[in-house]
């Protein structure tokens, strides 16, 4: 027997080796199984040629032939989807496309199957040993979709090589071009050896075997060295599966590359999606859409920056989101790709009062654990102040003002004290919202309220009373004094300007405000202080809705008997 045919062999054993040594000693992810399907394929041709020139049947070594050339078939589509994970576009390969992609390589294997009268492969064993293979025109079809694959699996890769800034990414897309060469060139020597030259040279030479051996020994060592394949290494998915935050890894190009358990039932998103608040789309609706998309845009103007946002969302039940965006960054401190984490707050303030109550418990601990009761009394007096108080404004809610007002006016009716009320909201503010963003007008908003601080006294109350509408309680005050008041307020609002700090001039607004006085009591008013209460806020209003109807930025005045 020749003993070149054995060269097949020691291919194989060579590209066996190399299977154990990637696939018994590595971590596998998904660029691990698509190149394992490429060595099978490499072990399949290298063993099949091997064993269809020991055999003496010609039925048999058309069999093993024939099954060489299966693998052969799908050499491209597999070297294909490697490309297409490996330069972050895996998201091109879906159920409904994966057939249409894959129809060339099937054509070609079911040519070789069928093999119609011999129209692929034949044996003709009246000619000599190197004439007896004879290759038919449906041969022809399965090179033409070798090089269909393979041509724009460089079309790919050079395309991504003139975008790609990434040093790591261009390495590793050099080092799967290069190992695509390699075979390419011994694939194009065999056709020439072994075909158009095969009577001259008078001598069987397994080249395409030899190529994909020295492919596979280049590829392996560049996943040795370099790591090219360990993107995200089985143990970090397995620490990220175990945190109680959802996470998100994205590239530089927002392709989700990993993300773990705890964020699937938030997101309806998966490893290869393009993450853009478009995709989000279907799930959240309304203020939590433009919030998400305001938080994205912010992290596409600062790109080296952490930024957060905290977002109500549904989707199980309500729940308040606390989400975090980092940068990744190389050694040159260039972004890499981002990491995104969505923690869950909404038990935060039961896991508060829980503590609380446990640190009657702890009275008798050592002096660290005083210590940390004494900070809990801090946050528990912090969380009541939060309960009177507006989170965004900083002035007093409507729930303490009202509580304030009802005990003010029973001190009022009985001693005869006059006061009055103001109640103002913003002009036009939704125009502001809906042209600097929600992050501009809470701006306004807290701009606007620091105005009017500066123009009211130290015993007057400012309370938010819903959306941009305040309510002012002056005691002690008369209409007179109640109607200076209410100038210098109207003029401080005005003459305040609030930056956007996007590059447009300073917003000023106006406000609309209704005033009422009240100098005069009845002792009936006592019967009923919170009948009495309700009619005063109606006045004040229909005093604003009237200052509002003829044309805002005025001042409406009543006095109550």
């Amino acid at each position: 027997m020749e003993w070149m045919i054995w060269l097949d062999f020691s291919m194989f054993l060579v590209l066996l080796g190399l299977f154990f040594y990637v696939f018994a000693a590595r971590t596998v992810t998904v660029l691990h199984r698509i190149y394992l399907f490429l060595h099978v394929v490499f072990m399949s041709w290298t063993f099949s040629q091997f064993v269809s020139q020991t055999v003496l049947s010609e039925s048999f070594r058309l069999f093993y032939l024939s099954v060489s050339y299966i693998g052969l078939s799908l050499l491209g589509l597999g070297w294909f989807a490697f490309i297409l994970f490996l330069t972050g576009q895996s998201y091109v390969i879906r159920k409904n496309r994966l057939f249409v992609l894959a129809i060339p390589a099937l054509i070609s294997v079911a040519a070789v199957i069928a093999n119609p009268n011999g129209m692929f492969l034949s044996i003709n064993s009246d000619l000599t040993p190197l004439k007896q293979l004879q290759h038919g025109p449906l041969y022809w079809i399965m090179i033409v979709q070798l090089i269909l694959y393979v041509s724009v699996s460089f079309v790919i890769m050079f395309q991504k090589l003139r975008e790609e800034n990434s040093d790591r990414q261009r390495m590793v897309i050099k080092t799967a071009m290069n190992g695509m060469i390699v075979l390419v060139g011994f694939a194009l020597l065999d056709l020439l050896i072994n075909i158009a030259l095969i009577e001259e040279i008078n001598r069987y030479v397994p080249l395409i075997s030899v190529g994909m051996a020295f492919s596979a020994i280049y590829l392996v060592n560049a996943i040795r060295r370099h790591k090219v394949l360990d993107i995200i290494q089985t143990v970090q998915r397995d620490v990220m599966n175990t945190m109680s935050m959802g996470i998100i890894v994205l590239d530089e190009y927002d392709i989700i590359i990993e993300l773990n358990k705890i964020i699937k039932p938030i997101f309806r998103v998966r490893i290869g999606d393009k993450f853009t608040p478009a995709i989000l789309g279907p799930q959240f609706k309304g203020e939590a859409a433009r919030e998400f998309s305001a938080f994205f845009e912010e992290q596409r103007k600062r790109p080296l920056e952490r930024i957060e946002v905290e977002i109500a969302i549904s989707y199980d039940k309500y729940r308040h989101i606390i989400v975090q965006s980092a940068p990744i960054l190389n050694h040159k401190k260039i972004p890499v790709g981002r990491v995104l984490t969505f923690q869950d707050v909404t038990e935060l303030r039961l896991l508060v009062e829980e503590t609380n109550s446990q640190n009657e418990q702890l009275h008798d601990r050592n002096r660290d654990l005083l210590i940390m009761q004494d900070e809990l009394f801090q946050a528990n007096k912090k969380l009541e102040h939060m309960a009177i108080t507006d989170g965004l404004t900083g002035c007093f809610n409507r729930r303490y003002l009202l509580h304030q007002l009802e005990l003010e006016v029973i001190a009022n009716i009985r001693y005869g004290i006059p006061f009055s009320i103001f109640l103002f909201d913003l002009d036009h503010f939704k125009s502001v919202n809906d042209k600097y963003g929600h992050l501009i007008g809470d701006e306004v908003l807290c701009g606007t309220v620091d105005a009017v601080r500066g123009a009211l006294r130290f015993t007057d109350i400012l309370a938010r009373y819903g959306g941009e509408e305040f309510t002012v309680y002056l005691p002690h005050t008369n209409r007179d004094q109640a109607d200076l008041i209410a100038e210098l307020l109207m003029e401080a609002v005005e003459q305040n300007q609030i930056s956007t700090g996007i590059g447009e001039p300073p917003v000023s607004v106006t406000i609309s405000m209704g005033v009422i006085s009240i100098e005069h009591f009845e002792p009936a008013d006592l019967d009923d202080p919170k009948a009495f209460l309700r009619e005063l806020l109606a006045q004040a209003d229909a005093a604003l809705y009237e200052a509002k109807y003829n044309g805002r930025n005025r001042i409406v005045k009543r006095k109550l008997a």
